[in-house]
């Protein structure tokens, strides 16, 4: 056999585009001198290709993290160091982390002695590929732990045989293997928790971050910003995982900044990567420098945001960088609108010059697909994919070549307002660099992702011999050389292949000097509400003739400056109008200049034929038409056919298409006016190998973006061979009545082999219309895909339904189905603050934030949705500069991040706060959203449908069937009301769900009605009381005891210890027989306790005091008479309401005598430690516990423990606050495996974490970490340690 070289070469084309051949001409101008900034998930400057430049220059020159994903908080400040001498005279400085380690301090030059502290987890910026190395780190630490179960178990079997072995204490020595055992169950690996140090060494901030988790930072990289001194360091041989800093802030805040995926390195490599070992490997601009701005998100799955966006737009202008690249992008609700988009095109293209390349998107092959922002903007360049013979060779394996062409899944405008959408295409491939964290030189990926990175390389080439040679140009003039000189592929958009050289001449000679070409020219369709073209694909669009106003007024670069006025005062341009087809009419001439033009147009697209048809008109300056059109108008028309209507319904067939590799199809179709789904039927016959083909459905909805109304199918298709077998895919979709459908099919580009297709779609209608009367109402529902029917609308207890069937016979099969529950909740708090550094527009105009905070309380496990109309779905043309969501659970731990897109989650039963930050310029539009209401959406556990009948007699009875709905007949549903109520509606609060009205043969994606239910209030029937009423109370009791209740509840709100004691001292003279007053005593004294605890204040007064508060309580009411009523099953069903409040009252002793015995167990406790400490009491200070001996404590403490045991609800042991003393208890007699075991039971029922508000679950967590401690099982100390960390830190996440 034999063997070639390998075609390198189309590894990362450069040939097809003239970068190749322009930099042998010109080999200075690789692009030397420019700055591009790559807007994407971060660039690896330690990965291949991306060390220096060609003339040896830094390659990345600057790497930020735009999202704040790598923030660090280090607002903690430490202004005392502890010097430690070692035996050979050296001196290091120590001080505690947050993680509690000890930091050994490295001989670091910090003149203020300042040092700001900080923790980050690696799991908050490990790229998801770095999931591997959990696997390696867990296999570490089982050999850990499995040696610790073999030394745990030899102490058991030595223990047994000692003399007299205890029972007790055997029975300790198993239940430490048992749970020893047990633990690797529940094993996970908490990521690395690093401790950061941060300090200002005279000249700059610094930052030490000890990633290997020992505390020794002697030796760890001392790293400032990166700009500053371009370093950076690895965590770790394991992940090969680069990361550099930020400090902003005055160092309150560290950016650790790692890449949150491998898609920006390797757009960076297409960019300008440089081998100088191989240069066939190089990017298309070797000689560039890179600017890393990360918009994707680690929290979010690399996503980008707001904040990650405005921030990178606000980096860009300050570096004024001479190239931008935005490999990403999003589905666009309108053009030329939002924070981003003004931002970008006022500051960054307009005043600073910057030529912002952008993705056109992978949605395609249907039209108007392409993206924002490629597409909502003719400031930039948007960039379709196109893929040549070179890269199927070097690239994809193929079995033969197909093509060259735009791939099949290349996004395709028009835009909605008309614009082509895409300016040019480049290469959308290639195989280069990754990041090293991949353990892997390159990769292969393909996308417009990739060829909008191609086309920016291909800028920074024109841009570097434009500036060595002092040439004058604009982000205008740019765009306008590679579209007037791009290669011609055939596309029906007139869109070309990009080509340096072509491009370069034309900016160095056709339009060198020329101004007008260095000037953008914004059209706007007056009639087409300002649209940047003409789109038409409407039915009655298509069938008239119409005119429209163009008005042309061109932008000067930098247009406020007062240095253009001369410019836009001698600009004056002749202008020739050239039509392209006889379908459009323009005036010959027009004379436009700095203040704009408008001309009429005239399109008449009646005697076109159905299908896709695209014109312009161009403006030429008449006096030099070398330079090419000066402006486009560009005129789109989708005319559709018209189904054939029949007896048997409404349809179309398309027969016999043919198709070879990437072979695109389209034909546009008026869905009837009473149609909301319909039946595709796709068929191919005879095809012997495996087929990859696209149906592609695609409706346009004002103000919607592109995918709320697209169907999208890929399938294979493949017959054996035999003569007349077809192979066929049949699918139901929903659709929009009276919109025009475009049908789109398409071979996939790498299919080989011809093929013939059919497409069939026949139309189909069920239409419902509800109403609260008996007699029905006026008006149809015509539409789909989630029209809102509300089925109890004044609570009638029953809802008319009218169904019509308009275009054929119809298996109607009606079906409601409630599956969630929606309430909607105010905010109990809302702040506007100034964001920070980070967040100044290039104006100086500060960005500021509204956090508003909200709620939740979660009863039991449940499914729930946060759900924001107003934010939700957009962010480039958002008129806010960010939007999030964070929801925290009881300890302050974020359990969850979103953004705008809404996302469903699992929350267990416990108190939560979610908080949503906005951000906006404007502090008048924040403070007019403070009230703004958060709906919270729970699945329900179990889906309800109310009853449905044919008649209202019927009802509450459901007896409708499934039948056949004939064509134009008509059915009624009688909807009754929900018998029993979902235990998670409460009134007023929406059900909401579908109404399904198709038979079992249809099975569309989603539902074509979506109903509601608004919960009525509960029907509470009236009951004949036995026995004696409680006396009615008279109004000066009833507000002497509002006064005494307000007054109680006031004594956790007093911010003072001192105030606390002083109202509960005054409130026990005025009600000393108040059961509540001492509920609240006894939480306030336990409190106090607590804060000595903390502060390591040791005495016996507090103890007493609680002692003598608990004694008080037992004087109130006898104990005997409680366990006496508890000790009777209470039957309260027919109860009276003297027995009800006497169950109440009972109720709130229990707990009283609960909280009183645990005081004392509790104050008892406190009183051994100081016996045992050996502190000497104050001697101006007596208590009762002074003349008590340890034993007899020891006695009362047993006592009392008995006694919380006896008045705890449930097992003892299932209570978190029994379970800390009865664990002390057992340390103490020193059968710790036994008190580890009921621990870590409590500890592993989750519900237990959520609903506790009084910390004994925490504080059940400290313990087992000290007796993990305490058992010298390092292993599991250390990673229990983490999640303690982890799980209860001591504020809540930022934003």
């Amino acid at each position: 056999m034999k063997f070639h070289s390998y075609p390198v070469e189309g590894l990362l084309p450069k040939l097809e585009t003239e970068a190749a051949s322009f930099q042998l001409i010109n080999p200075e101008y690789d692009g030397r001198g420019t700055i591009v900034a790559i807007l994407d998930t971060g660039v690896d400057p330690g990965s291949a290709g991306m060390a220096i430049t060609t003339d040896g220059r830094p390659k990345v020159v600057d790497i930020v993290d735009c999202t704040g994903s790598g923030d660090v908080n280090c607002s903690t400040i430490i202004k005392e160091t502890k010097r430690i001498t070692l035996d050979d005279g050296s001196v290091y400085e120590t001080i505690v982390g947050l993680s509690g380690r000890t930091l050994k301090l490295g001989n670091w030059n910090n003149p203020s002695g300042v040092y700001r502290l900080g923790l980050k987890n690696s799991k908050d910026i490990f790229p998801k590929e770095l999931d591997r190395i959990n696997q390696s780190r867990k296999e570490t630490f089982l050999e850990k732990h499995n040696a610790l179960l073999t030394k745990v178990q030899k102490q058991g079997i030595d223990y047994d045989k000692t003399e007299s072995p205890d029972q007790l204490m055997k029975a300790d020595h198993e239940a430490r293997f048992e749970v020893l055992r047990d633990l690797m169950k529940s094993y996970q690996d908490p990521g690395i928790i690093m401790d950061c140090v941060v300090f200002h060494d005279g000249q700059k901030w610094r930052a030490a971050i000890d990633t290997a988790e020992t505390g020794d930072l002697t030796n760890v990289p001392l790293l400032t910003n990166y700009r500053d001194e371009l370093q950076y360091a690895t965590f770790n041989i394991d992940t090969m995982l680069n990361y550099s800093v930020n400090i902003y802030d005055e160092g309150e805040t560290l950016s650790i900044v790692t890449c949150a995926g491998t898609h920006g390195n390797h757009v960076a490599s297409i960019v300008g990567a440089n081998f100088p070992e191989d240069a066939r490997l190089n990017g298309v601009a070797p000689g560039c420098q890179i600017i890393s701005l990360k918009v994707g998100d680690h929290r979010l799955g690399t996503m980008e945001t707001g904040t990650g966006i405005n921030r990178a737009a606000i980096e860009l202008a300050r570096w004024k960088v001479d190239v931008a690249n935005l490999s990403y992008g999003e589905a666009a609700h309108v053009q030329e609108y939002g924070k981003f988009i003004d931002l970008l095109k006022n500051e960054v293209i307009n005043k600073n010059g910057t030529i912002f390349v952008s993705s056109a998107g992978n949605a395609g092959p249907a039209l108007t697909t392409v993206g924002a922002p490629g597409g909502v903007t003719t400031e930039l360049i948007s960039v379709g994919a196109y893929v040549n013979h070179s890269m199927m060779e070097a690239e994809y394996a193929m079995l033969d070549k197909v093509p060259e062409r735009p791939y099949t899944w290349s996004s395709r405008g028009p835009t909605f307002d008309g614009d082509v959408g895409v300016d040019v295409f480049a290469l959308g491939a290639a195989v280069t660099s990754v990041p090293q964290y991949t353990i892997q030189r390159t990769q292969l990926m393909n996308g417009t992702s990739m060829s909008s990175p191609n086309c920016a390389g291909c800028v920074s080439l024109l841009v570097s011999g434009l500036k060595k040679e002092k040439i004058d140009y604009t982000p205008y003039k740019i765009k306008a050389a590679l579209k007037q000189t791009a290669k011609s592929i055939n596309d029906p958009m007139g869109i070309g292949l990009v080509q340096v050289e072509k491009a370069w001449r034309y900016l160095t000679n056709t339009a060198r000097d020329y101004l007008p070409s260095s000037l953008n020219y914004l059209i706007s369709i007056a009639e087409r509400k300002g649209g940047r073209g003409i789109y038409l694909r409407e039915n009655y669009e298509t069938n008239t003739m119409q005119e429209f106003t163009v008005n042309v007024t061109p932008r000067f670069p930098n247009a406020k400056d007062p240095k253009q006025n001369l410019s836009k005062l001698g600009m004056e341009l002749q202008i020739a109008l050239e039509a392209s087809d006889d379908w459009i009419s323009c005036p010959e001439y027009a004379v436009i200049n700095n203040a704009g033009k408008d001309f009429k147009i005239r399109v008449d697209p009646t005697n076109l034929s159905p299908g896709f048809h695209f014109g312009t008109v161009v403006g030429y300056d008449a006096n030099n038409k070398s330079v090419g059109g000066l402006f486009r108008v560009p005129i789109t028309v989708c005319k559709p056919d018209t189904p054939t209507i029949s007896p048997e319904g409404a349809y179309v067939v398309y027969e016999g298409l043919k198709f070879n590799s990437g072979d695109i199809i389209r034909h546009f179709v008026q869905v009837p006016p009473n149609s909301n789904f319909a039946e595709v039927i796709v068929s191919t016959k005879g095809r012997k190998t495996p087929g990859r083909f696209i149906v592609h459905l695609m409706q346009l909805n004002p103000q919607s973006p592109y995918t709320r109304f697209e169907n999208e199918h890929t399938h294979s298709m493949q017959t054996s061979g035999v003569e007349g077998e077809i192979s066929s895919y049949r699918n139901f979709i929903p659709v929009l009545p009276n919109v025009t459908l475009e049908v789109c099919l398409a071979q996939f580009w790498s299919t080989l082999d011809p093929s013939a297709v059919t497409i069939e779609i026949k139309f189909h209608g069920i239409l419902v219309s509800a109403s609260s009367i008996a007699h029905g109402t006026y008006g149809i529902s015509g539409t789909s895909g989630g029209h809102l029917i509300p089925i109890n609308s004044g609570l009638n207890g029953f809802t008319r339904l009218d169904a019509y069937a308009p275009l054929r016979r119809e298996d109607f099969a009606p079906k409601i189905t409630f599956d969630a529950v929606r309430q909607t909740i105010r905010p109990t708090d809302s702040v506007v603050s100034p964001l920070l550094s980070r967040d100044v527009l290039p104006n100086g105009q500060q960005i500021h934030q509204l956090v508003l905070s909200y709620n939740v309380k979660i009863t039991e496990p449940a499914t729930l949705k946060f759900i924001t109309p107003r934010f939700q779905g957009i962010i480039y043309e958002s008129s806010f500069e960010n939007f999030a969501l964070m929801v925290f659970d009881s300890n302050k731990k974020k359990v969850h991040h979103q953004d705008v897109s809404t996302k469903e989650l699992k929350l267990n039963e416990g108190d939560y706060t979610v908080k949503i930050q906005i951000c906006c310029s404007d502090v008048n539009v924040l403070v007019d959203l403070k009230p703004a209401a958060l709906i919270v959406e729970t699945k329900l556990a179990k889906s309800v449908s109310p009853p449905l009948a044919k008649s209202v007699g019927d009802l509450p009875n459901g007896n409708f069937k499934t039948s056949l709905l004939e064509k134009g007949k008509k059915a009624v549903i009688w909807v009754g009301d929900i018998a029993t109520m979902p235990k998670e509606a409460k009134a007023g609060d929406l059900l909401v769900g579908t109404l399904n009205v198709t038979g079992s043969s249809v099975k569309l994606p989603k539902d074509l009605y979506t109903v509601s239910y608004v919960v009525p209030p509960e029907y509470k029937a009236k009951t004949i009381e036995l026995g004696i009423k409680e006396p009615v109370k008279e109004d000066e009791v009833l507000l002497k005891e509002a006064v005494r209740d307000l007054e109680i509840s006031w004594i956790k709100k007093t911010k003072s210890d001192e105030g606390k004691r002083k109202l509960i001292e005054k409130l026990e003279v005025s009600y000393p027989d108040h059961l509540p007053l001492y509920v609240e005593k006894l939480e306030v004294l336990a409190e106090l306790a607590q804060k000595e605890v903390e502060n390591g204040i040791k005495s016996l007064e507090l103890s007493s005091e609680r002692i003598k508060a608990a004694n008080k309580v037992f004087t109130l009411f006898n104990e005997g008479d409680v366990a006496m009523y508890f000790g009777v099953q209470q039957d309260l069903s027919q109860g009276n309401e003297k027995d009800k409040n006497l169950k109440k009252d009972m109720d709130l002793k229990k707990q009283l005598l609960c909280l009183a015995y645990r005081s004392k167990a509790s104050a008892y406790v406190n009183a051994i430690k100081f016996k045992e400490s050996g502190v000497a009491a104050p001697e101006n200070v007596t208590t009762d516990l002074d003349s008590l001996s340890l034993t007899e404590i020891l006695e009362q403490f047993n006592v009392a423990l008995s006694k919380v045991g006896n008045w705890t609800n449930g097992a003892p042991l299932d209570d978190g606050h029994y379970l800390l003393l009865w664990t002390w208890k057992q340390r103490r007699l020193g059968y710790i495996g036994t008190a580890l075991k009921s621990l870590q039971k409590y500890i592993s029922t989750s519900k237990n974490a959520y609903k506790d508000s009084t910390g004994a679950y925490k504080e059940c967590v400290k313990i087992k970490v000290e007796i993990l401690k305490e058992l010298n099982w390092d292993a599991w100390n250390e990673l229990d340690e983490k999640w303690r960390i982890l799980n209860f830190p001591k504020i809540q996440a930022h934003f």
